[in-house]
């Protein structure tokens, strides 16, 4: 019996001190420390989202990605194994060919945290920190991150409860799917350093599916360092800054949000300037414009001789009315009449978007459209922008017009741009009771 305690003895002693050995390696942390600097989402007003925001960052759980640092069978790789019949030259065929296949793939590890609140109040940058193993397991090393926040406080607001209930069955399945996922926020190591805080697209979906044209509808903006045992920090950034996709869509400077503020105009191109008619009511009209609209009185389609084209959109609290029809021959260059198009985007029955062109068709490069656009948020104009442009780049500009037709084009371009927010919202309300059939 003494021989077999002593050999029990000095097995737990030497287990013992392997354990102590290995616990270095699990104890070491990681800490990422993240700044949200400031969150806007279209539609919700801004006293809205002061109170929102906080409620839904301060509840983000982070997951921290690990990778293998080396390929150990049933630890940090599995191999399967099986039988193919075949084999196949693409494009070409398969051949009988009885072989034994075999698949390797790494065993990635993944870790949770939640976040300590070092700072949630409303108006400042939230600050959040993460406490995770800096290994988790032998042979394994951090990778990458990823926010996850749950979005069901911002999904419950009456705003889009209301929404939601106005869609069809099927655009309330489809939107009951999107509004279980979390608002995410994926984070890589920076491999060069960015200075300030990065602009984030939430990737959110409102209901009714909205076509935003590569507009992001919800944005965030995002400092984060990750500070390792020995207290050094390294930079980590969201994906988007590997990728800078959405300063692409948003036609902005990355450097516009360093300091952490989401610009007025910015908060403006959230609103879609195109409402998708999936899931939405459409109504179809061919309408003779009455002389309180004059400027599209007596216009008619080239398809329609009743009058002018006018096609609604609605979904939930928003409303979408396009008009189309040639214009008088006065506007005519050798002989060829343009078509004047313009699109009217209301959020509540308040004008949020409006845009006119005026074009000559395929194959005439040589007469400029004329083009004007203005947006609205929360009722104060963005930007109002009026010119022409070549059919062909809507981006070169054309010094100037030959023909007197184009410089009316202009004038009218400008004219509306020169219009108050109270002449262009009683404009635009005319028309949306012409297409819902109310005047």
């Amino acid at each position: 019996m003494s021989v077999v305690t002593t050999w029990l003895h000095r097995t737990v002693a030497t287990a013992a001190v392997l354990a102590a050995t290995a616990t270095p390696l699990h104890a070491a942390s990681l800490f990422l420390d993240v700044e949200l600097g400031d969150t806007a989402i279209a539609y919700l007003d801004q006293e809205t989202q002061a109170r929102l925001w906080p409620q839904i960052w301060t509840q983000a759980q982070l997951i921290a990605y690990y990778v293998p640092t080396q390929n150990i069978e049933g630890e940090t790789q599995t191999t399967t194994s099986r039988l193919k019949l075949t084999s196949c030259l693409e494009g070409v065929a398969c051949i009988p060919d009885p072989h034994i296949e075999t698949e390797t793939s790494q065993v990635e590890r993944e870790v949770k945290a939640s976040p300590q609140v070092l700072q949630g109040v409303a108006g400042r940058p939230l600050k959040l920190r993460y406490e995770f193993p800096e290994v988790p397991a032998p042979h394994y090393r951090f990778s990458h991150a990823e926010m996850r926040a749950p979005a069901d406080v911002l999904w419950h607001q009456p705003l889009f409860d209301s929404w939601n209930r106005d869609l069809p069955p099927s655009g309330q399945r489809s939107f009951g799917q999107r509004r279980t996922r979390p608002l995410l926020i994926p984070l890589v190591l920076a491999k060069q350093p960015t200075p300030g805080f990065q602009l984030v697209d939430l990737d959110l979906n409102t209901p009714g599916q909205l076509m935003h044209q590569g507009h992001p509808l919800a944005m965030t903006t995002v400092r984060a360092s990750l500070t390792g045992p020995d207290g050094k920090a390294r930079q980590m950034v969201p994906l988007d800054m590997a990728n800078p996709a959405i300063s692409q869509k948003l036609f902005v400077q990355p450097e516009v949000t360093q300091d952490g503020q989401i610009p007025f105009n910015m908060r403006g191109a959230l609103i879609p300037h195109l409402l998708s008619s999936m899931h939405a009511k459409e109504r179809l009209s061919k309408i003779p414009m009455p002389e309180s609209t004059p400027r599209w009185h007596g216009l008619k389609h080239y398809n329609f001789p009743e009058g002018t084209w006018v096609k609604l959109t609605e979904s939930g609290p928003l409303a979408q009315v396009e008009l189309e029809a040639n214009t008088g021959p006065e506007r005519a260059i050798d002989g060829r009449v343009p078509v004047k198009r313009e699109t009217w985007m209301f959020f509540q029955d308040k004008l949020v978007h409006y845009r006119g062109q005026l074009h000559y068709g395929n194959n005439a490069d040589q007469m400029p459209t004329a083009s004007w656009q203005v947006n609205w948020d929360n009722e104060i104009r963005l930007n109002a922008t009026a010119g022409t442009a070549s059919p062909s780049s809507l981006t070169k500009r054309v010094p100037e017009c030959r023909w007197q037709a184009c410089r009316d084009n202009l004038a009218e371009a400008r004219g509306q741009m020169a219009a108050s927010d109270a002449q262009l919202q009683a404009e635009g309300e005319r028309y949306l009771k012409l297409a819902r059939g109310r005047e």
